[in-house]
This record gives structure tokens, sequence and C-alpha cells, in this order.
């Protein structure tokens, strides 16, 4: 079995927050593309013991109503992209800003802020809470954006374009159009290792997958003492 690809990396980071630096032993910034298995894989760490923070997660919650990028979103989008119970309805959102490049533009100025404000913010508090955690800032557009939640270590997820439209289509039902269009719209895994410190190659199966990322955390922490 192939070892994962690595590159030289720091092995701590900072992650600023509003009025604090929250400093972190061990932080890892976990990237992939649509079905390349990222979210398992932060599913395998933190039943390793990681302490997970969900960046797109946080993007949800960051434009929840009462808060400042609900009220931005309505701002500029206006009423009509707010569902009946006054959430934004992230279905008309999209409507809007896919063909728009501006509106797309305005929507990410609004919310990239605010979620590494909050990302930072979950940092800092994580940090206080284990200063020993591995700490893993898992998005989806960290290649895309160049933003690693102020990590120097990147571990990105990939998988073949062919494994990726089989998987969807059979696991999601998914138009394996739909997914093409998906994936030309997403950094490319050329694009991904240059990016990346960690390269984990997901094209076979959830056993495999298990082994790379059991080896992963060994170097990081250590053999369990148990073992």
């Amino acid at each position: 079995m192939p070892e994962p690809e690595r590159a030289a990396k720091p092995n701590v980071a900072a992650a600023s927050a509003p009025t604090r630096m929250a400093v972190v032993k061990t932080m890892i910034g976990l990237t992939g593309g649509i079905g390349s298995g990222k979210s398992t894989v932060a599913a395998m760490l933190a039943e390793r013991g990681a302490v997970v923070i969900d960046a797109d997660r946080v993007s949800h919650d960051v434009y929840l109503p009462g808060t400042e990028g609900h009220d931005r979103i309505v701002e500029r989008f206006g009423k009509e992209v707010l569902a009946s119970d006054e959430t934004v309805d992230r279905v008309r959102l999209g409507t809007i800003v896919f063909d728009d490049k501006q509106a797309l533009e305005d929507l990410n100025a609004i919310i990239h802020p605010l979620v590494r404000q909050e990302v930072a913010r979950r940092l800092l508090a994580a940090s206080q809470e284990d200063p020993e955690a591995v700490i893993v800032v898992e998005a989806a557009l960290m290649t895309e954006t160049g933003w690693t939640g102020g990590s120097g270590t990147v571990w990105t997820v990939i998988a073949d374009p062919d494994v990726v439209i089989d998987r969807l289509v059979e696991f999601r039902g998914m138009d394996s159009t739909d997914v093409l269009l998906r994936l030309k719209a997403q950094a490319t895994n050329d694009e991904r290792r240059k990016f990346a410190s960690v390269v984990i190659e997901n094209n076979a199966s959830l056993e495999e997958l298990e082994e790379k990322v059991g080896q992963l955390w060994i170097e990081l922490v250590g053999p369990d003492e148990d073992d």
C-alpha cells in the first residue's frame, strides 16, 4: 500500500482571534474536494481523539438569524433569499450567485472573514481546554482560498475523478454530469498536491483509508501505550 505523500511542515501554528492569539501545538488543516473522503478522514481523526472544527459547518452558523452574517446577506441580496422561518435559504442564495461572479465575490466577502473569526474563537477555546490537543480544521475550500485556518500543516484527501463520479452517483444518487461540473469548479488534484503537506490518496477501500489515517496519527502522537 503506498504511503501518504509528505512535504516539510511546521508542527506549531498560530490562529489569530479578535483579542488574543491561540497557539496550538498540533493543528492540521484538512481539505479535499467533493467525494474525496475528507469528512470520512475527519471522522477517523475524531475517533482517535482529535478535536475537529468543521469550517464548512461554521460557514452555515455565521449567517443564522440574529447574526451579523444574516443581516449583511439580507442587506446585500434582499429578503427574497429568506425562508419562511427567516433563515437564509441556501438554494435561493445559490441560484443568485451561481452565474453571477460579482454576487459570489460579495457573498464570499461577507462569509469568509466571519468564518475565520469564528474558527479562531473555537481554536482558542479548544487549545485552552487542552493545550496538548490535536486540532483539525476541516474545510473544503482551503486550496481555492489559500486559507488554512492559521495552520502550516495541510492534509489533502484526493481521489481520481472517475472514482469520485462513481461514488457520488452510487452513494448520493447524483447525476454524473452534475458531478463533473462540480469537479471542474474546484481545485484540481495537482493543485491540491502543491498546496498540501500530506496527500492522502483515497481510491481504494475504506479499510485502506483507515490504515493510512492510523499511520499518520501514530506519526503525530506516537503509538498507543496499550498496543
